[in-house]
């Protein structure tokens, strides 16, 4: 049994995950419960975003929007045991939306990295009707209306097309459903401060589509679908573990613990100890981690 495949209980309605910092978690054959499982859920596929604009990590704010990084080299941590549920149905609003697929690298409020990472709230501003019929109303004298009808609707479909076929640095995000990409926007109206901005709604989802939309919209930014696990000395030179390859050599704790808290990396020759060069993602929750790691168990990566 390969060791990704050994870190789960499960109870029917609810995953149940013992978690234990520096520790295996119990025993589970695959395949994982398929309770509720998401027919229409893929597999990550290809090559990061930084690969495919050919950037290592320490050259862009791609992907490092927490602005948070974990332990320094002399620091050490207790175990600690603490219970994890993951629900066969989790309710996601557009706030989650944004978490998964777009804080990483435009931030909690918005505002991106400028020059290199543009702000979400200009161009979303543009898409409210009373934002833009204000304008026009300050530059103008006569009746502005239609107008402002027809450059909001523009500024929408706008935004909307860049959300799913990206820009010139920023990834597609054609995963997203038609349902995924309203809830979207609608919580990015809120950000953007607009009048018009529709009252927050919350739908269900699968666990597998948290996990997977975890993995698309924040892990695979930097991560490589598929690759063999890097050595030492590759590592210090930068080299970033594809999520196939943290599947052999992360258990459950271990994934949970890099993401949400960092950890210290062993590398180089001789070997030291060094601080992670993976922000930490406090904004996302330990079920959209635990999530993230089943759905890799359950969905292996893909080359392409």
């Amino acid at each position: 049994m390969r060791r990704s495949e050994q870190r789960v209980c499960a109870i029917v309605g609810v995953l149940a995950v013992a978690l234990l910092v520096g520790g295996g978690v119990g025993a589970q054959k695959r395949p994982w419960p398929n309770t509720g499982e998401d027919p229409t859920v893929t597999p990550v596929a290809g090559p990061s975003w930084l690969t495919r604009l050919g950037l290592k990590i320490g050259d862009t704010n791609l992907g490092q929007g927490s602005r948070r990084y974990g332990p320094s080299a002399d620091q050490t941590r207790r175990g600690t045991v603490k219970p994890l549920m993951v629900r066969q149905k989790v309710p996601i609003t557009g706030a989650d939306l944004y978490r998964l697929n777009c804080q990483a690298c435009h931030r909690e409020e918005g505002t991106g990295a400028p020059p290199e990472i543009h702000s979400v709230l200009t161009p979303v501003q543009g898409s409210s009707l009373p934002l833009v019929r204000k304008r026009l109303q300050a530059e103008q004298s006569r009746s502005v209306e239609r107008q402002a009808q027809e450059e909001a609707n523009k500024a929408r479909v706008a935004v909307l097309v860049r959300m799913h076929e990206g820009g010139r640095r920023m990834p597609p995000r054609d995963y997203l459903r038609a349902e995924d990409t309203h809830m979207l926007f609608g919580y990015l109206t809120q950000l953007a401060g607009a009048p018009d901005a529709p009252r927050q709604a919350t739908r269900t989802i699968s666990w597998a589509r948290l996990g997977e939309l975890t993995i698309k919209g924040t892990c695979h930014v930097c991560h490589d679908a598929t690759g063999a696990a890097p050595s030492g000395a590759a590592l210090m030179k930068g080299a970033i573990p594809s999520l196939e390859s943290l599947m052999t050599t992360k258990h459950f704790a271990e994934f949970i613990r890099k993401v949400r808290e960092g950890d210290v990396v062993s590398a180089g020759d001789p070997l030291l100890r060094h601080r992670g060069r993976m922000p930490v993602f406090h904004f996302l929750r330990d079920e959209d981690v635990a999530a993230a790691y089943m759905y890799l168990a359950t969905y292996p990566p893909h080359a392409r």
